[in-house]
């Protein structure tokens, strides 16, 4: 089968800009949200309220909001899969899966951050001003989008932006809370299934830190390196291959 059965960049940047322009509603009362609650709520009333506080820092609110949003966001890609009319639609799109996946990709993941740390640095440009209108005697941070934390941030969300990706190609509806509850469920199977296999690997633990002794060389380290690994370079390219092929057993 030829290339561009699968892509063609003009196909895509059709397809894209279509998305683009259907999201943006949408990101607007996103965004008239979220700077609301942190301009009003985080800022407004912690000055207020908190007579203590002598520093005014971004860098919490950025992060929080950043992969919340980014979270939610995610959750709607392929929203019309979930109206049996509107699934039809979208899915005789002339595009091919590949091309409908990485769209969705391309938006929710490097769109969204490199829009809303754009926006959000705007955002702490106009509200430090007002901030020491309020409150001469406070220092506000100035928020650096390129600063070590906000890089931080974004590689955390790059990395786990792919699990909700999975939850809008296979769950009908309601995908974030579903995705969530999952989650949470794998989380206890697997705290339950590490705690009773591990048991005695945990207790060797111990012994070292409680003779005040490096972990390095021991059983438990090792496997704690290799989770390490697997979440940076294997959980996000997992993530999008069960999404695309999520995406594309729903077209069949």
């Amino acid at each position: 089968m030829q290339l561009k059965n699968y892509f063609d960049i003009n196909r895509f940047l059709k397809l894209l800009r279509l998305e683009l322009f259907r999201s943006l509603r949408g990101i607007f009362i996103a965004f008239e949200i979220t700077f609301g609650m942190l301009f009003f709520v985080g800022l407004l009333l912690s000055i207020i309220l908190d007579d203590s506080m002598v520093f005014f820092e971004h860098g919490t609110g950025y992060a929080f909001t950043l992969i919340i949003g980014g979270f939610v966001l995610t959750s709607l890609s392929f929203n019309d899969l979930s109206d049996s009319l509107k699934s039809y639609s979208y899915l005789t799109l002339p595009a091919s899966s590949f091309e409908k996946f990485l769209c969705m990709w391309l938006l929710t993941s490097i769109g969204w951050v490199v829009l809303y740390s754009f926006t959000y640095y705007i955002y702490t440009l106009a509200a430090n001003p007002i901030g020491l209108m309020i409150d001469g005697n406070m220092k506000f941070e100035n928020f650096d989008p390129l600063s070590e934390f906000a890089v931080s941030t974004m590689k955390y969300y790059f990395v786990l932006q792919g699990i909700f990706l999975v939850g809008a190609a296979h769950f009908k509806g309601y995908v974030f809370p579903k995705t969530v509850f999952v989650l949470i469920l794998l989380a206890i199977v697997a705290g339950f299934l590490i705690y009773f296999s591990m048991a005695d690997l945990l207790e060797e633990g111990e012994e070292c830190l409680s003779e005040v002794s490096p972990l390095e060389g021991t059983t438990i380290y090792r496997i704690w390196l290799s989770a390490q690994w697997a979440f940076w370079w294997i959980l996000a390219p997992l993530s999008w291959i069960i999404a695309y092929m999520g995406l594309k057993d729903r077209e069949v």
